[in-house]
């Protein structure tokens, strides 16, 4: 492969990682990166201004997917501090039932 190959290669998993964590496909996105990433390790420093380019542009989406995940990382925090104030709550309730 190429290095024009390797780097069209990563680009098209990194659309793929980035159109699964627009899907919140977490697992999804896991499952390309651990796929992607022995290619970008394959990537040699020395490139075409072409592929510079693309790699710039694999920066960007992986920034955009950074954001997305800690979007989702940030709400589901709050959900799960949401449902334990909730679940003791009703054990404080059901609690003060008994007396």
């Amino acid at each position: 492969m190429t290095q024009a190959d390797l780097v069209a290669r990563v680009l098209a998993l990194t659309q793929r990682i980035e159109a699964a964590a627009q899907a919140a496909d977490w697992d999804g996105a896991a499952a390309l990166a651990d796929e992607r990433a022995p290619l970008l390790m394959s990537i040699e420093p020395q490139q075409t201004p072409d592929a510079l380019a693309t790699i710039r542009r694999i920066q960007h989406i992986d920034a955009t997917v950074a954001a997305l995940l800690q979007d989702a990382q940030s709400a589901l925090s709050a959900d799960y501090s949401r449902s334990l104030r909730r679940a003791q709550a009703a054990a404080t309730y059901q609690q003060a039932a008994r007396f």
